[in-house]
């Protein structure tokens, strides 16, 4: 391997990997790598076929409002700095440091077609450059460019949304990192590989295989060591604020309404916030909540992130598919078995629900005009239409609607067209009108938990998120409002989702 890295030309990703015949327990092997998931930019990903942990990244991109920052979190990390540091030319304002690069870019803003809009200036270039800076070849096995969150407000690099509201969590736009360095466990393969990644950036080859197989040599001594023992949280009290009560909220559900009924908007999603005591062990409270969903963990500066994901868009090759899920449903198990006949009948429900199948209909309607966007003309089309999946808890209505890209757009130009597509319809207007009732910018939750690699494929989900801050928990519900709804019932079960997860805090002990 030694001799490939040497002959590598700058730019390009050799992979380094060590590969164990057994599938480790992935959430316990974070522990011992993460200090108990207490590390700094420690990150875990994980969904049914695979789950990505890492806590030495090499790199994180960060960025709030105009002002962005790149920084070396490794060894690695200062080369790879060194290596683009002339590649943001495009930027309004660039310092560039031996440890980060940062600097100001102020999104275009001008009259354009929809075409030359997608294309406008804003910080998806900055993005594009540190993700796309390395090439790899087919046999790296693990995800390579930037993976990450991005914010529900990350849409201001794109569209002037008011500004005279609160920021409670002070959340960046964006928090990506690129993973030079992992474990993968494979559970379809029940398989486990550490993995070094060299990035070629200079000629000191020798130095950087060094550092690569010291990385892989303590993924693997960590594989047989103990638990890091956890220290007992003195107990505290409970308390739970929301920043609206159930009756506020009906009120902003019934001014929504009027809007609709005015014509300003087909639908909106309104949502809640709940801020509760927590003294519990975040990694314990991520172990509790995952349920065989698609799951991220990441502790970084300024607090923990702990959240699922659901599919939204994937870009490959040039192929663009956006995947609309709504109303989901239980299974039907009674008493730990399946019942088919039960489970056809919650199936039936998902199926002939009169307004469910309104809010169906007109968020395909809006997903086909986002990939239209984007798509040449006649490859648009639906892979799927009412579809109904099931997994093992739950069973949806999906549709998927594809596309193949025009020409001089790349992935990112679509996951910025698409962004919040959930949001409301028309879903400017949505927005605008939400951020007016809610008072507050949302940061990560209902945002993109997005994985861009070096050739530009993309995945992106939506996710829920809790972020936990000092003593702090932190959790949104949302809403769907139509003219349709029944405005109790939607402020019923919103209170009941936050409840939900006030009382998950709480069952995690701790409290007196």
């Amino acid at each position: 391997m030694l001799e490939t890295v040497k002959q590598a030309k700058a730019g390009s990703i050799v992979p380094l990997y060590r590969e164990l015949d057994k599938e480790i327990d992935a959430v316990e092997y974070f522990a011992k790598l993460s200090n108990y998931g207490k590390k700094k930019n420690s990150l875990l990903f994980e969904d049914k076929n695979r789950s990505i942990g890492t806590s030495n990244p090499c790199i994180l991109l960060t960025g709030k409002g105009n002002e962005f920052e790149i920084k070396a979190l490794n060894d690695i990390g200062k080369k790879f700095l060194q290596f683009i540091k002339k590649d943001f030319g495009f930027c309004d304002k660039v310092v560039n440091g031996r440890e980060k690069i940062h600097g100001i870019l102020n999104p275009s803003r001008r009259n354009s077609t929809e075409d030359q809009r997608i294309k406008l200036k804003t910080h998806i270039d900055i993005i594009r450059v540190v993700a796309s800076k390395f090439k790899a070849n087919d046999d790296v096995i693990g995800p390579t460019g930037l993976m990450g969150i991005v914010s529900y407000d990350f849409i201001n690099n794109i569209e002037d949304l008011p500004e005279n509201s609160e920021d409670l969590l002070d959340d960046a736009d964006y928090m990506l990192y690129f993973m030079d360095n992992m474990f993968i466990v494979d559970h379809n393969k029940k398989k486990t590989y550490f993995i070094s990644n060299a990035l070629i950036t200079d000629n000191k080859r020798d130095d950087l295989y060094k550092i690569c197989n010291k990385s892989l040599n303590s993924y693997e001594k960590l594989v047989d060591k103990k638990l890091p023992k956890q220290k007992k949280l003195k107990k505290k009290a409970f308390d739970v604020k929301y920043n609206r009560n159930k009756n506020e909220f009906l009120g902003v559900i019934k001014n929504l309404k009027r809007n609709i009924i005015n014509g300003e908007i087909v639908c909106a999603t309104p949502s809640r916030m709940a801020v509760c005591t927590y003294n519990a062990e975040p990694l314990d409270f991520y172990s509790k909540m995952k349920n065989g969903k698609s799951t991220f963990y990441i502790c970084e500066e300024n607090g923990v992130s702990i959240g699922s994901a659901f599919d939204s868009l994937k870009v490959q090759d040039n192929k663009a598919e956006l995947r609309i899920a709504t109303t989901v449903s239980k299974r039907g198990y009674v008493d730990g078995e399946m019942d088919h006949d039960l489970d056809n009948k919650f199936e039936t429900v998902l199926r002939i629900g009169e307004n469910e199948t309104v809010k169906h209909t007109i968020l395909v309607d809006v997903a086909r005009n986002e990939i239209a966007k984007i798509s040449n003309v006649g490859t648009r089309y639906m892979d799927k239409l009412f579809a109904v999946e099931k997994q093992e808890n739950e069973q949806k209505v999906v549709s998927n609607i594809k596309g193949e890209l025009k020409e001089g757009l790349d992935s990112l130009h679509v996951f910025n067209s698409t962004l919040n597509v959930n949001a409301g319809v028309p879903k400017l207007s949505a927005m605008k009108l939400l951020r007016k009732v809610e008072n507050t910018k949302r940061g990560f939750h209902f945002g993109s938990l997005l994985n861009i690699s070096c050739n530009k494929n993309l995945d992106s989900k939506t996710i829920d998120i809790i972020r936990i801050k000092k003593d702090k928990a932190y959790v949104r519900a949302g809403s769907y409002v139509s003219q349709y709804c029944n405005d109790e019932l939607v402020a019923e079960n919103n209170e009941k989702k936050l409840s939900k997860f006030v009382d998950m805090v709480k069952e995690m002990g701790g409290f007196k």
